[in-house]
């Protein structure tokens, strides 16, 4: 039986094969960072370079709590996430269901 694969599907099967692929890339990072040394490992066709670098951070716990607690200090950033999410297999893709403006007629046989 041909199934056509919506938009949504295809995202979810390549996020899929993304986790595998980034689990591997974890796998073989680690081996890397285990040794705790920098410097370049050489392959056949790309080379590895670990490098470790130093930068500063603002502690806001050793703020004073005027400036912490003042609204003036703060901003707000928005974040859009697109996310997959198992579909109920007994319940229609909101595409395959009718409009509720939609017309239409209701044909009943004997």
């Amino acid at each position: 039986m041909f199934m056509p694969r919506s938009p949504a599907d295809d995202l979810a099967r390549l996020r899929a094969q993304i986790a595998v692929l980034r689990a591997r890339e974890a796998a073989l990072e680690a081996r890397f960072l285990e040794m705790n040394e920098t410097g370049r490992f050489p392959g056949f066709t790309c080379d590895v370079v670990v490098s470790r670098t130093g930068h500063e951070i603002l502690d806001v716990s050793k703020l004073p709590a005027g400036i912490v607690d003042d609204p003036r200090y703060r901003t707000t950033r928005h974040v859009t996430s697109v996310r997959i999410e198992a579909r109920d297999p007994a319940r229609p893709p909101a595409w395959a269901l009718p409009d509720p403006g939609d017309d239409f007629d209701l044909i009943e046989r004997d």
